[in-house]
Parts: C-alpha cells; structure tokens; sequence
C-alpha cells in the first residue's frame, strides 16, 4: 500500500512538472549581461564576476527553448548596490538589484547588419528588486533571527530576480 502511494505521488508530481513546464514562456535564447558603466566607482563584479552568468541559468531554468523564431530574451543590469550605494563593503554583500528586460522577436534580433531591418521589442520593462533584512524587527519569545550567509544572501537574490522576470514576461 506505501509503494502505490509513493508511485501515484511521484506520478502526480511528474504530471504537475509537465503541466508547469507548458506554462513556461519559450524563447529561443537568454542573454544577460551586468552593464554596470553607469557607476564608474562600483565594484560589484570584483565580487560576483558570474553574475551575469548566474542570473541567465537562473532564468533558463523557469524557460522553455525552440529554434530562432521564438522571441529572444535579453537582460540588462545596471545596478547592484547595497542600500544604494553602488560601492559594496568589503564583504561583497548587496540588497538591490536592478535592471532593464527586453524581449525581441527572434534569435536574430539584436545583430543588426546592413539590409537588415531593426529586430521589433515585443515586450520591454525596468525590474528592480529590493531585499531588507529583519534588523530592529521584534521577534516572538523563542524565536531566533539568524541572517543568512553571504552566499545564501547571493543566490536568493539572483533566484528572486529570475523568477521576477519570467513571471513578467507577456509576449506570446
């Protein structure tokens, strides 16, 4: 009786997975790049030089892929910062992401070459986000607030930026 019950869960889990995965947007490629020339004094790269890198796996794992004719995704930070100043202390930590996401029309979209008409923006949106610790929060009697460490901090956020962007995402 355990066994059927464990088969059927896993099935209904697998069913839900490729129920989730025909929600998923399809795009034809991911492209992120950390475009932080804005802030000629930030550092955030000496920190996190994977970032971009991060972030694109990040999102391709919420995506479906198909050849060059889906629409192409591409992602432009241009801020890291912790409580807004783009200078990160010495242990690298950050609480602010930011950036520009632009989806076009095809794989080719963004090489433009001559006799080559201008890709078409299907969607494109500004997406910050903010993450604030529960300092100076009060906490019921027995409970501890244990902060999270510098690489828990990191992946929560890239994960949080992700998943902010695919939900977004309305071109089809």
């Amino acid at each position: 009786m355990k066994f059927m019950q464990t088969t059927a869960l896993a099935l209904s889990m697998s069913f839900a997975g490729f129920a989730a995965m025909a929600d998923m947007p399809t795009v034809s490629a991911v492209e992120v790049e950390a475009d932080l020339s804005a802030y000629e004094n930030s550092n955030a790269l000496d920190f996190w030089p994977t970032l971009d890198d991060d972030l694109g796996k990040a999102i391709a794992d919420k995506l479906n892929f198909d050849d060059a004719t889906a629409p192409r995704l591409e992602v432009q930070l241009t801020k890291v910062a912790i409580d807004g100043d783009t200078v990160l202390p010495d242990s690298g930590e950050f609480n602010h992401l930011e950036g520009i996401i632009a989806v076009h029309s095809g794989l080719e979209s963004g090489n433009t070459t001559e006799g080559k008409a201008d890709p078409e923006v299907l969607q494109s949106f500004p997406l910050t986000i903010v993450a604030k610790t529960g300092e100076g929060m009060e906490l019921p009697e027995g409970w501890y607030l244990i902060a999270p460490s510098q690489e828990d901090f990191y992946q929560a956020m890239v994960a949080a930026y992700a998943e902010k962007v695919v939900e977004r995402l309305d071109f089809e």
